[in-house]
Formats: structure tokens, sequence, C-alpha cells
């Protein structure tokens, strides 16, 4: 298979589209505005007349949005960022919109499984993203007529997900293996990845590693102390139920928060490496979301100094997923009453 891989002249196009992109994220003062918002209704107000957000949110009466459909729109406007990103693939020479692709199909997958799990099947449908129905071969309305396991792996029949689902099929009331199930789903997609990275020349190589490694190794990370805090998992279930490929924690760094007698421990050895050493120092207590400051703080170094079109696009995805993680957290904060003070720790790009 012969690779195109970008000239001079469209790297340097995709170069510029990407950080121009990324010059209309939000601002740390946008940020203090929302977090100042009395209701839903004023921050849709405040993201419709003064930030990019105003393409997906033109039509709305910000006075009786729901959060639901604010949040929608929210994740809509990052998926028509990232299909816009997606239209490079033939000059970067890499699959991006296939890797995008399948990060939200598995996301649709879980989410369906979550809401089965809960004994709240049906909301489902309210949370699907329907305009990505028509890139995918996800059955999204099948999906959200699903009742339990059985019928969710009919309604995969016809794609790969099948597959990988088939095998965890839970027993006769048993419960869902939601843990095992994320491990398949995201190993698969980990593995799709670094197949794309080994298709990469050889001075894109180590920065995509860089880059998406540390988004393994903090995953990793969340993973123990979920498993540790919350199941008081053994040793042996966490080590079945990592990621493989992680670039910026070693072997032995991992092997000892799997080890760890406790999510307490396991967080003092992971403030010792150089992974945390990128997310500043206040937020690194937030072990909650991990999987996403670390990713964050080490894109955004990318994304100013990268050379390659590939790595400053990857970039932009992490950041923009931060950025709509952010924004959700204000409007969930501002919907349950807390006070400015209250939300902002919960937040990223305050800083």
């Amino acid at each position: 298979m012969i690779l195109r891989f970008t000239s001079r002249l469209s790297s340097n196009v995709i170069l510029a589209k990407a950080r121009a992109m990324y010059g209309n994220s939000l601002k740390a003062s946008d940020f203090h505005e929302l977090l100042h918002c009395h209701s839903v209704g004023e921050i849709a107000a405040y993201l419709k007349n003064n930030t990019c957000y105003a393409s997906v949110l033109s039509e709305i009466n910000e006075s009786t949005i729901h959060r639901g459909h604010l949040e929608m729109l929210i994740r809509r406007k990052a998926f028509n960022d990232y299909a816009a990103l997606g239209r490079y693939d033939t000059m970067i020479g890499l699959d991006l919109s296939r890797y995008l692709l399948q990060r939200i199909e598995v996301e649709q997958i879980l989410s369906c499984l979550r809401y089965m799990s809960a004994g709240h099947a049906s909301e489902f449908f309210f949370s699907m993203p329907m305009y990505f129905a028509s890139h995918t071969r996800l059955d999204l309305p099948a999906m959200s007529r699903c009742t339990s396991f059985a019928e969710l792996l009919e309604a995969l029949s016809h794609t790969k997900y099948y597959d990988i689902l088939a095998p965890l099929a839970p027993k006769e009331q048993d419960r869902i293996r939601l843990t095992e199930i994320e491990n398949a789903l995201y190993t698969q997609l980990a593995e799709m990845v670094y197949g794309l990275i080994a298709r990469a020349p050889r001075s894109m190589r180590e920065e995509l590693t860089n880059l998406y490694g540390a988004q393994v190794d903090a995953q990793n990370v969340t993973r123990i102390l979920r498993l540790k805090r919350y199941f008081n998992a053994d040793p042996a279930f966490i080590r079945q139920n990592l990621l493989p490929g992680g670039h910026c924690l070693s072997p032995k760094t991992v092997e000892s928060m799997v080890e760890a007698p406790d999510a307490d421990a396991v967080l003092d050895i992971f403030r010792s490496t150089e992974l945390a050493r990128r997310i500043p120092e206040e937020q690194r207590g937030f072990e909650h979301d991990l999987d996403h400051r670390a990713p964050y703080f080490n894109a955004r170094k990318h994304i100013h100094y990268s050379i390659h079109p590939m790595v400053v696009l990857l970039s932009y995805v992490t950041i923009t997923d931060m950025e709509v993680d952010d924004i959700i957290n204000v409007i969930e904060g501002v919907r349950y009453g807390l006070d400015p003070d209250q939300i902002k720790p919960m937040l990223v790009m305050t800083n």
C-alpha cells in the first residue's frame, strides 16, 4: 500500500487551519463569564452570542432551551469540527476519521450499556447523537430499543463490535460486565491507533506515540484508582483491565500502582511521575478525570510546538474534548445551584 504524506505546502495549510480552529477555543475569560451565569438559558445565550458555538446555537431560543438539548448541541459542534478535520485524511496520509468514528462508536455502545445496567435502557434514546447516524454503521434507533445485552448484540450483529462483545455476554441473572467490556472496546481502539501510528513517517511517530500514549497512561491510572477505591479489585483483575501501549509511565511504575495497598497510595505514586508534572499542581488531586486532565496539558504543548499536521490535529481533538467537558460541568453546576467557587475546581481550562 502506497501512503501519500503531506507536502510542505499542504502541511502548512493543515497546521494553519488546525491552529486557527484552536484560536477560537474558549478562553479562561469565557469560563469566568459562564461561571457567573445564573441559569442554563444564560449559559446558552453567552455561548450563542460570544463564542464559536454560535454555529450550532444560532437557531435556539435560549429562554426555553433544555439542559440536555444544549449539551447535545455543544457535542454536535465538536463533532462538526472533527468531521472537518477528517477531510484532511488524504493530505495527511493517515486515517484520522477512522479513529474519530470508532471512538464515538465505542462511546455510544458504552453509553447504551450503562443505561441498561442502571435499569434505564429507554433513556439512551434521549442521549444518542442522531447527527452521527449517517456517519456510522451502528443502528442507533435499534440500539435505543434494546432492553437486554442479548438484544444489543443482535443490534450490533452486522458490526465488528459483535465479536468483541459476544464473549463477554453475562450469564443468566449476572450483571453486565462493564469494566471488562470497556477494556475490550478501548483495547481494540488503542490497537487500531497504534497501527495508524506505525504507518506514519519516523519523524512524526515519536510525537504521536507521546501524544496518544499519554492518553493511554492517564486512562490506566484512572482505571487503577477506580478499581481500587470502588471495587477493591485484586492486582490480577486490575492487570487484565489495563490498556496496552502506554508511553509516559514505565512498566515498573504501573506495576507499583497495581500493587499499591489503596487508591491514595496510587495517587502518591502518580504525583511523582513526569506525566503528573504536566498537570498544574492544584489539579493533580482530581482523580475522577485525570484521564482528561493529563492528555489536555500534553496536547496543549504539542499544538503550539509540533510541526507535524497529524500531531496538531490530534492535539486539537484532545483540547476540544476537554472544552466540551468543562462547558458541561458548568451547565451541570449551574443547574444544581452551585456557587462559582464550587464549580471552578472541576474545570481544567480556567488555567
